[in-house]
């Protein structure tokens, strides 16, 4: 199951935004590209800093 994600706030948001349910299939997928997402912004060099910021994020993420 999610190592990484908070699933009931997962599955509180898609039922109260859009009256969704999400799937076991679904969970896992969203973790596992949170785990490759993170580990994406560990390998960028970002100044020589130790500490993730809102710069790599939008960098690893993309903005909208």
């Amino acid at each position: 199951m999610s190592k990484l994600i908070n699933v009931s706030a997962i599955k509180k948001l898609a039922k109260s935004q859009q009256g969704k349910r999400v799937s076991k299939d679904f969970i896992e997928a969203l973790d596992r590209y949170v785990c490759v997402k993170v580990l994406s912004a560990c390998s960028e060099h970002n100044g020589g800093k130790k500490t993730l910021d809102s710069g790599v994020a939008f960098y690893i993420l993309g903005q909208k």
